[in-house]
């Protein structure tokens, strides 16, 4: 695991969070310390700069992730080298507010040598969270929130009410953690920390929707050029690159725009088997001239995921959603970074906004490209919140309930579980900034924690343009497809993997070729020899769960867990299997509850509960 932690604290142990965060016992790391102030960094072990650096003027700056350019006075300026040192730079010439002109994806540290005091900061999005906890004598803070039980000034218990998001939901929002005493830090913000452990926080970014009233194809071509853009500058010639390829187009824009620009490239596919999905990605990845892997999932691919997932997971999806991590080994010693196309969806196909659907009895169902707009707060929390409560949760009060009581509006300003919003249609739209707010972060968490990786799509000039494109162009303009055929004609001559029209045809052509293909595989084909083996990219989680025993084996090994925490019910726990067995469908709330079993958290709050009563 990689990461960073630190404390500033009269007991300024922090050995055991850095100890913690050496996850395969490779990685590398960097401790400062001076007076009551500790910093670490903890860093893949081929990553040179161990995420640090020193100002002329003697501050220190530590650095979990990549930065890549600067938007300053001068204009933008791309970064040669990411690292640590360019934040120097930048501090040195621009002070604390360098941070609001960064683009990258990051947390990071600054100690000031001369007033003592300790920034925290965050990128714009979110990307990479921070969980800290007030002390009776300062503040300690880790990327991995797993860890903060492991210092011995942190005194915390499991709050129910954002541990029952977790398992309905699989994530509390906003800033708030099952933790009591525990908050994320903001997104797009500074955090700075007094020598006696006061603070303040400063926001210097908020997304604003801003729509311009242009076509289409205008939009297409913005993508197509300023995604080019983003990923020459996080690329080059020299580079040895990896990408993990789907099907569908999001990862298939990447392919496209490093092929624009002659970069060299790798990609892997996972799957069960060579399924339709796998044979798309083979046809794309020959159109690219790129060799493909394909890393197949064997059998007891999720049932060993299961405890070395759990380990790293911060609350925010569950254990299966790190997808590759097993292949860790395969993909490290291949390429020097790994792409993905994570999060295209969530910017430019507005994916997570609220939809009219149609039922078509056994052709299957699908969303219509239409906004049904939120216009009130009620409406939004039924949009995130309007789910049954799990058999195994003892809780008083609905779900609905417990997230509308930290969601309140002032003025226009609409503030969600602590993070606020200019208003309700940025909360909608907007809705996963911070990133942790969408469960899919495990995936992206858990390649960072693997080798240097990223999207492209989380760039600042990415997210700028989503602001400004309005919504019937996200739902209905196809614009991902539209910029692949820009950048890479030849990668628009396939279908996506759930079709069977090429993807620069027109958006009703491709779902009537998805509705025809879904129907085909359930009515028409013979079943995979497998039956959690399907033809998309992920297997049938709903038939492993009937197939298989790691669930029950889970609980089994845990009953005791179970039994001691007042908030759960074993009875309701086999309820929830059994009923899942029995033909309904408790994916989530049975995988989030297994998650958590095995997150060694779990033994550490109640280890710490037992000492201190």
């Amino acid at each position: 695991m990689v990461g960073l932690c630190g404390a500033v604290s009269d007991i300024c142990g922090i050995d055991p969070l850095v100890e913690d965060l050496h996850w395969t016992g490779d990685e590398r790391s960097l401790l400062g310390e001076e007076g009551d102030v500790a910093v670490a960094s903890v860093t893949h072990p081929f990553e040179a700069d161990l995420g640090y650096a020193e100002t002329e003027g003697g501050d220190r700056i530590w650095l979990w992730g990549s930065v890549w350019g600067f938007d300053g006075p001068d204009g933008y300026e791309r970064f040669r080298e990411s690292g640590a040192e360019q934040c120097a730079i930048r501090y040195d010439r621009h002070g604390m507010e360098f941070v609001s002109g960064l683009n990258g994806n990051f947390v990071g540290a600054i100690h000031d040598s001369e007033t003592g005091q300790l920034s925290l900061f965050t990128d714009r999005f979110g990307t990479r969270p921070l969980y800290y906890s007030e002390t009776d004598d300062g503040i300690v803070f880790s990327t991995n929130i797993q860890s903060l039980p492991l210092h011995p000034g942190v005194e915390t218990e499991f709050d129910e009410t954002y541990l029952a998001e977790y398992f309905a939901l699989h994530r509390p929002f906003g800033v708030r953690t099952p933790l009591t005493g525990v908050a994320k830090t903001q997104p797009g913000s500074v955090m700075t920390i007094d020598p006696d452990g006061s603070y303040e926080t400063h926001r210097y970014w908020r997304p604003v929707y801003t729509p311009r009233e242009r076509s289409r194809e205008y939009f297409a071509d913005r993508l197509a050029r300023t995604f080019r853009d983003v990923v020459a500058d996080r690329t080059d010639r020299a580079g040895e690159y990896g990408l993990l390829l789907s099907g569908g187009s999001d990862s298939r824009l990447v392919l496209a725009a490093l092929t624009a620009l002659d970069r060299q490239v790798q990609t892997f596919h996972l799957a069960e088997w060579h399924n339709r999905e796998a044979k798309t990605a083979a046809k794309v990845s020959a159109a690219a001239g790129a060799p493909l892997t394909l890393l197949i999932r064997d059998g007891d691919y999720l049932a060993r995921s299961l405890t070395g997932n759990s380990e790293m997971s911060n609350f925010v999806g569950y254990f299966n959603q790190a997808h590759a991590n097993e292949f860790d080994e395969t993909l490290s010693s291949s390429v020097d970074v790994l792409l993905t196309g994570h999060y295209g969806d969530m910017l430019f196909k507005g994916n997570h906004l609220r939809k009219s659907s149609v039922d078509l009895g056994p052709l299957g169902s699908f969303d219509l490209p239409r906004e049904r707009s939120i216009e009130t707060v009620e409406e939004f929390v039924d949009h995130r919140a309007d789910v049954n409560t799990p058999a195994y949760l003892q809780l008083p009060r609905s779900i609905r309930e417990l997230y509308r009581d930290d969601v309140r509006k002032e003025g226009e300003e609409v503030i969600d579980h602590g993070v606020s919003y200019p208003s309700l249609r940025e909360a909608t739209l907007a809705s996963r900034c911070p990133l942790t707010n969408g469960t899919s972060q495990f995936f992206y968490h858990g390649t960072s924690q693997m080798m240097p990786s990223g999207t492209p799509f989380l760039d600042n000039r990415l997210f700028d343009l989503f602001l400004t494109i309005p919504v019937r162009h996200l739902l209905r303009g196809d614009l991902i497809n539209e910029a692949i055929s820009r950048l890479a004609p030849a990668l628009a001559d396939y279908p996506h993997g759930s079709g069977v029209v090429p993807v620069r045809y027109p958006l009703a052509a491709q779902r009537t070729g998805e509705l025809a293909t879904e129907f085909v595989q359930k009515h028409l084909l013979s079943d995979p020899e497998k039956p959690h083996w399907g033809h998309g990219p992920w297997p049938d989680h709903h038939e492993l769960i009937r197939t298989q025993e790691f669930i029950p084996e889970t609980l089994e090994r845990h009953e005791e867990t179970i039994r001691s925490l007042p908030f759960l019910s074993w009875e309701g726990a086999n309820e929830c299997y059994e009923a899942h067995l029995a033909g309904e469908s408790h994916l989530g709330p049975l995988y989030s509850l297994v998650t958590f079993l095995e997150m060694p958290l779990v033994s550490r709050v109640q280890e710490r509960q037992e000492a201190t009563h």
